[in-house]
């Protein structure tokens, strides 16, 4: 009878690590796809930032 419960007892524990392994996979997938998008929506908004001081300068410069 000790033998099915510590049996049961690690099949149950395995079950639990591969549904913590899989769940987590999926947060730090989607956390990778987010930050990814974040970095692309910083680098327009540098790109802009930069391209809109060039004109005041030159706007500044022409004055």
């Amino acid at each position: 009878m000790k033998k099915n419960i510590y049996l049961y007892l690690l099949v149950f524990s395995l079950l639990v690590n591969v549904f913590q392994y899989v769940n987590s996979k999926g947060i730090i997938d989607k956390y990778e796809k987010d930050i990814k998008k974040f970095k692309a929506k910083i680098e327009v908004l540098e790109t802009k930032n930069t391209e809109t001081s060039l004109l005041k300068v030159e706007n500044d410069v022409a004055d």
